[in-house]
């Protein structure tokens, strides 16, 4: 009988400390048109769960991935889907993207601590807190939809970019 208390009370605590986490995802995706989150029984035990919609016309996909082991980092990706250079680090995207909106973006997005990349035709902001942080932590709607709204800016001027 102290066993199954025991155990009961370790899986209580472990979904107390997760449901935070668990929040985060379908918190996010409520700022998207049409969104569409993918997790279940298995993105609880994986860490990973993903969320796909469109935001102010760009599709986009957001994956999290939860810290599961000792040596293990949570992040989160944020993409967006540009019609611009197929592929471009940080610096070309920095050095791609002009116009006032578009540094202005880029500067909120370093603001918020994210890296950027394009990988596939598809603007990706990353996140992946080093130190002692509570990641992803409480949703911060007003932040997250900053960050939107500075990759559509970021987005918007790669699709003038030539690229071939």
């Amino acid at each position: 009988m102290l066993a199954l208390l025991l155990l009961v009370s370790i899986a209580v605590a472990v979904w107390v400390l997760n449901a935070p986490a668990q929040r985060f995802l379908p918190s996010f995706a409520r700022l998207l048109a049409d969104p569409v989150v993918e997790g279940g029984a298995w993105s609880l035990l994986s860490g990973r769960s993903t969320a796909s919609g469109t935001f102010g016309g760009r599709d986009v996909t957001i994956l999290l991935k939860l810290k599961r082991g000792r040596h293990d980092q949570g992040y989160l990706v944020v993409a967006m889907r540009t019609g611009g250079p197929a592929g471009l680090d940080a610096a070309g995207v920095d050095a791609s993207a002009s116009g006032d909106a578009a540094r202005r973006a880029l500067f909120e997005l370093a603001r918020h601590d994210l890296r950027l990349r394009v990988d596939d035709g598809w603007l990706k902001a990353v996140w992946q807190p080093q130190g002692f942080v509570i990641f992803p932590g409480r949703f911060a709607e007003s932040r997250w939809r900053d960050v939107l709204q500075a990759l559509h800016a970021v987005a918007a001027s790669l699709d003038a970019v030539p690229h071939g």
